[in-house]
């Protein structure tokens, strides 16, 4: 229990039972922004890559600022960041119930939701470092773990519901209602104590890794829209590219000079925004990459599937959710039961046996997917392997990070764990929207051209068309109308589109399991001991 006076065993969980909420909320409202993917571009003339964008905001804000928000806890204390984090997400959710327009909604609501989520997501974590100890951390962690898959599994109903028969602005309107709850029952928290040594924060480090993360993750974003190197209609050009991959390129350079300053930094004044030991411990960093692996998986994977069951099989809200509800309870099964039944634990098999299952989990997900329709038992079994894999992850990611530390380095860390959670969500919808909005475009024009059958007028049409966005048939009927495709070409070109669609549907898929291949590789050079933890006394 750290330095705190211990409370009664009932009393010891009342505070985790608040901090589980909050992450019911945040993973609940990304959630609720995935099943309304259809309503949003219906009823805020949204395209795709909008909510990409809209999806990616969020971790891309939050990513950026939570490492700052995992200091700033040691600094002014964890309870008053929570609180503080609460506040600015009740704005946000306010915001999107308001949203006039997409823009509206991208650059307030997801914005101040990313702001929030990295003061409340870090305190979470810093708290139940603090709080708990021993055999009680790691079933604290599970149950965080859990509380997501729960979201999962009852967001996509209870949210769908509010979406087919009340709008989406309701379903965001009620993830307010349960911030001003989360707010009123933060009083069960207890007051932890100040740290001794006082510690200034680390305006350098915040300012490069602010502007790293930005230029990282926006030429990702961009990549899709912008290209990657031969350019589709970027606002410049550098040397004819796209300069999507060199803003990527630029960001690591400037997180490269970060990490000298952070080291630099933490040997000076022995403290900095990514403490030395973080970069030095094996199983730290390890447990770093897991954890963005673990919302890697979610964002990738069900990005995908929700964007092909509803923008092309017009799958409803509530159908959506349904498809979605194994994946959760695999989660939450893993994420809960592995700490509270395996009390010895083999932490490097285990994480390795749940990458196998993501990579596993993403082909089967992909070979259900057809040109109108996919199989929901092959689907559903490649979720539940998704969902599987990443409880595993949950289970053992936030032990390795925070039994290789000191305690107040352990406690810090819970800034850095949600910046690798939300880089790792913004990373796995870049990279899938990057291969369905790239793809289907470069596929599309190889076809176009090799196609002898299409008419001189199709094919000058579609050459002439930057980019091809992924839309169902109504829509790309009318793109094609525009575009000047000749009229008895539309039944060849419509077969064309539905192939390519499928086909960059399960490439998305494919890169996901191939990304999961190298996160595998961050676990060879953990230990291969078991690791036990006892409750504490």
């Amino acid at each position: 229990m750290s330095n705190l006076k211990k409370p009664v065993r009932g009393a010891l969980w009342l505070p985790l039972l608040v901090l589980c909420l909050a992450q019911f909320l945040a993973s609940a409202d990304n959630v609720t922004l995935s099943i309304a993917t259809g309503a949003l571009m219906r009823d805020l003339d949204a395209s795709l890559a909008q909510i990409s964008e809209a999806n990616t905001m969020y971790p891309l804000v939050a990513g950026t600022f939570m490492v700052a928000g995992g200091m700033l806890g040691i600094v002014v204390g964890w309870r008053r960041i929570f609180r503080l984090g609460c506040v600015i997400y009740l704005a946000a959710e306010v915001c999107a119930v308001l949203a006039p327009s997409i823009t509206f909604f991208v650059f307030a609501a997801r914005v101040l939701a990313g702001i929030g989520g990295s003061f409340m997501i870090p305190a979470v974590l810093g708290l139940i470092t603090s709080i708990y100890s021993g055999r009680e951390r790691a079933v604290a962690f599970g149950a965080l773990g859990a509380a997501s898959g729960v979201s999962f599994a009852l967001a996509p109903i209870v949210c769908g519901l509010l979406l087919e028969h009340l709008g989406w602005r309701w379903a965001f309107g009620v993830m307010g209602t349960l911030v001003v709850l989360i707010l009123a029952c933060s009083t069960l928290i207890p007051a932890l104590p100040r740290p001794e040594q006082r510690i200034r924060f680390d305006s350098a480090g915040f300012l490069l890794s602010t502007v790293g993360l930005f230029l990282v993750v926006f030429g990702l974003l961009r990549m899709s829209s912008w290209g990657v190197i031969t350019p589709f209609n970027p606002p410049f050009t550098l040397f004819g590219l796209s300069p999507a991959l060199l803003l990527v390129s630029a960001g690591i350079v400037v997180l490269a000079i970060m990490l000298r300053w952070e080291i630099y930094r933490d040997r000076r004044v022995g403290s900095a925004l990514i403490p030395y030991a973080f970069l030095q411990t094996i199983q730290v960093r390890a447990g770093l990459y897991l954890t963005a692996y673990i919302f890697f998986a979610y964002s990738s994977g069900i990005f995908v599937v929700v964007s092909f069951a509803q923008v092309v099989t017009g799958l409803g809200a509530v159908h959506t959710g349904l498809l979605i509800v194994p994946f959760a309870i695999s989660l939450a099964a893993c994420s809960l039961g592995m700490p509270l039944l395996i009390k010895h634990r083999n932490v490097k098999r285990q994480c390795r046996v749940g990458l196998l299952l993501g990579i596993g989990g993403a082909l089967i997900t992909a070979m259900g997917i057809h040109e109108l329709s996919f199989s929901t038992p092959i689907v559903t079994a490649g979720l539940c392997l998704i969902g599987a894999s990443m409880g595993t992850l949950a289970a053992n990611a936030p032990f390795l990070v925070t039994n290789n530390l000191s305690t107040r380095d352990a406690q810090q860390s819970g800034g850095v764990q949600a910046a690798a959670r939300d880089v790792g969500q913004a990373l796995g919808v870049a990279m899938v929207s990057m291969v369905m909005l790239t793809g289907i475009t470069f596929s599309m024009k190889q076809f176009v051209i090799g196609n002898a059958t299409l008419t001189p007028q199709t094919r000058s049409a579609v050459q002439g068309l930057t980019v091809i966005p992924y839309i169902n048939d109504v829509g790309f009927k009318t793109l094609a109308t525009n575009a000047g495709v000749h009229p008895v070409d539309f039944p060849a070109m419509t077969q064309l589109y539905r192939h390519s669609r499928a086909h960059v549907t399960r490439a998305a898929l494919l890169a996901m399991a191939l990304m999961t291949v190298l996160f595998l590789a961050s676990t060879w050079r953990l230990p291969t001991g078991r690791a036990s933890d006892t409750l504490t006394p």
